[in-house]
């Protein structure tokens, strides 16, 4: 029986129709380390019958509208659910976790700037009084780790937001982007819970066949998606690191707690914990 007594704690923030994050994090962190969650509201997307507060969260326009609306990822807000934050965070710390995480990746990503991203961060802290990090910043602070130069992005997210805002991004991370390529699905899709539908295997497929000769790090965003499910198989199809962002920000969240013993199973990455 592990003693919980003294066990240090990470508090999470997910979207709300997230059905990923949180079976990841218990598969891969350490039962002497506890996960705790609260999710961001994103609008009533599940059975439950919708009021006229949900209306706020959807964007009224077309698939074909929404792919040149940077807020417009999967026909929700992201703006709004970013309303939320705060009020997750300030909940969050009441349990005293250690560490706060920002389980997203397009909630800061899809302004296009690494400072974006870095206010998030900061609106967690001033909101809980905890040490905070987004799944972005985690990220490419994996790909630093791991010595990545040259990337190529496959993600459940439509070509337009990948490579005219995550792209920049990357780019102004110091990363040379390659190619950035959206799940075809993707380009019609305005229904957040269709990400985690998609099988580890068709990541798969879909990752080698994006995949640049010349890039050196395959870069799966989207924590909805089974992508830590498809992350060893495509390093040994592929020869290349495999940086998926739920896999990442447990890397992340696990260092700033010190802990140091490598987790075997879902990529080189949390091989390199030490």
């Amino acid at each position: 029986m592990v003693d919980l007594t003294n066990t240090r704690r990470i508090g999470a923030l997910v979207p709300a129709t997230n059905p990923v994050v949180e079976p990841d994090f218990y598969r891969v962190v350490p039962p002497e380390i506890t996960v705790h969650f609260e999710r961001m509201w994103n609008g009533a997307w599940g059975s439950q019958a919708e009021t006229s507060a949900d209306s706020g969260h959807r964007l009224s326009m077309s698939s074909a509208e929404a792919n040149e609306v940077e807020t417009a990822l999967f026909g929700f807000d992201i703006t709004k659910m970013n309303d939320d934050v705060a009020r997750g965070a300030s909940a969050l710390s009441n349990i005293g976790p250690d560490v706060l995480v920002y389980a997203c990746t397009s909630g800061t990503w899809h302004k296009g700037y690494m400072a974006y991203d870095q206010s998030m961060a900061k609106l967690m802290e001033d909101a809980s009084g905890v040490e905070s990090i987004t799944a972005v910043s985690s990220c490419i602070a994996a790909m630093h780790h791991m010595g990545s130069r040259k990337l190529s992005i496959a993600g459940p997210y439509r070509n337009y937001h990948l490579r005219n805002r995550l792209k920049p991004l990357m780019e102004e991370a110091g990363f040379e982007v390659l190619s950035a390529d959206g799940a075809p699905w993707m380009e019609d899709s305005m229904n957040p819970r269709e990400i985690d539908m998609d099988p580890p295997q068709a990541i798969v497929d879909f990752a080698v066949e994006v995949a640049q000769d010349d890039a050196d790090t395959i870069f799966l965003p989207g924590t909805a998606w089974r992508a830590l499910d498809a992350a060893e198989e495509l390093e040994q199809r592929l020869g290349k690191t495999v940086i998926t962002v739920n896999q990442a920000t447990i890397w992340m969240a696990l260092r700033r707690l010190g802990w140091t013993k490598p987790i075997d199973g879902f990529g080189s990455l949390l091989r390199s914990l030490e």
